[in-house]
């Protein structure tokens, strides 16, 4: 079973396809597909600093990098 986390420097990285759920003290939600069963699906936490350039709203699509384990 593989475990997904945003990705830090130095490990391998997959770029995976998600939704904005939800913005809460400086930490953006994103929901994207669980790998191995695609009717399932899972929460990202990512650092609102990690998305410099954008003004991101609920139900924004973005792309995340994380960590294959």
């Amino acid at each position: 079973m593989s475990t997904l986390q945003p990705s830090k420097h130095g490990t391998k990285k997959k770029r995976v396809k998600g939704v904005v759920d939800r913005i809460t003290a400086g930490i953006v939600v994103v929901v994207i597909r669980h790998p191995e069963d695609p009717e399932a699906f899972l929460e990202i936490y990512v650092p609102r600093e990690k998305f410099k350039n954008r003004d991101l709203h609920e139900g924004d699509y973005v792309s995340v990098d994380v960590e294959e384990n």
